[in-house]
């Protein structure tokens, strides 16, 4: 298992009364087939329950107790990390982004009992959501909760640690709450602004280091890896990203898979073995999976494409320009060259 296997939901008021929990579906698509039907859920102060894990419908059932015994009232997120074998670790978030100071309860069924948590003992997270309303370039703000933890220990001078091994000088600015530091990570990206994410998880392990997990528009993990110069520049130009020449068996009723030619094998590279991207043109846009085969030398778009085809209605012989929309290897514009028919 990766070291992405991570992903986040944050809790409504009306699922704080169900059982189950429905899990991100990219999460499932990854990794479900390594995890077993029946995993345990472990909470730092020692408390463990286990769920059923419905992969047909991408959920888990059992949960019921988890958020009772906790108080949990919606608006709290929780961040599940597979760690291998039957088990997940859950990091609960409060209102505010800070974790929880954890209360001093095991499950009912448990005989052991619970752990004090500490900060010494795996160090202490909060999380920063992202929006498309306001631009996140290099600073996030730190929860008043999260400072009274280990506000006393976080030293001027930062290093921010990234799931890829990137690392980042930051800075803490205790008046106004803010880490600072991100937009070196934006510009080894070859990204304008963090909101390509939607959230981020910051874990602090003393002395001066955060770990900082970043999470896709699916709320899944996803590594954050340096962009050649040359290539964090062509994101800037409009230009093409890839082609797809429409051939006859990509009309059939069950497509299996459109090819991503070798020829653009760079931007192949960037996409994970389950990946989606989004193709915009004018004011729509479809949502495609791209799929990398067992032995890695096939790129395919799989879902997506057969309701893609017959919206742009395309045909044999018509070429599919992507164009890089942003700052993003996940979303494009499309142009269509329609295939010339010679007249006899």
């Amino acid at each position: 298992m990766d070291s992405t296997s991570k992903f986040v939901k944050l809790v409504s008021r009306g699922q704080c009364v169900l059982t189950d929990l429905s899990v991100p579906r990219v999460f499932c698509e990854k990794y479900a087939s390594a995890i077993p039907v029946t995993v345990k859920l472990m909470i730092r102060n020692g408390y463990e329950i286990w769920v059923d894990f419905d992969k047909k419908n991408e959920r888990f059932i059992g949960v019921g107790y988890l958020f009772s015994h906790f108080s949990l009232i919606g608006g709290q997120s929780l961040v599940f990390e597979y760690i291998g074998g039957f088990n997940f670790k859950v990091t609960i978030f409060g209102l505010d982004g800070s974790e929880i100071e954890y209360p001093n309860i095991v499950h009912h069924l448990q005989t052991c009992r619970p752990r004090n948590v500490s900060l010494f003992d795996g160090g202490w997270s909060f999380s920063s959501y992202l929006n498309c309303e306001r631009e996140v370039v290099d600073e996030v703000v730190v929860p008043r909760s999260f400072l009274d933890v280990v506000g006393h220990l976080l030293p001027d001078k930062l290093e921010l640690l990234v799931s890829s091994g990137l690392h980042v000088v930051g800075l803490f600015n205790r008046k106004e709450r803010k880490i600072s530091g991100f937009a070196s990570i934006c510009n080894m990206l070859g990204v304008s602004k963090l909101n390509r994410f939607n959230a981020l998880v910051l874990k602090y392990v003393l002395g001066n280091t955060f770990h900082v997990s970043c999470f896709d528009c699916s709320m899944t993990e996803t590594a954050v890896y340096t962009l050649p110069t040359e290539y964090a520049e062509s994101l800037n130009g409009n230009s093409i990203a890839f082609e797809i020449l429409v051939q006859p068996f990509h009309m059939l009723p069950y497509c299996h898979g459109v090819d991503v030619s070798v020829d653009f094998n760079f931007v192949r590279e960037w996409w994970n073995r389950v990946d989606y991207i989004t193709a915009y043109k004018d004011q729509r846009c479809w949502s495609l999976q791209i799929r990398k085969r067992r032995d890695w030398k096939r790129t395919t778009i799989h879902k997506g494409w057969i309701h893609f085809r017959d919206d742009m209605e395309l045909g044999v012989g018509d070429v599919c320009v992507f164009r890089w929309k942003n700052d993003t290897v996940h979303n494009f514009d499309i142009d269509i060259v329609r295939a010339v028919t010679h007249l006899e």
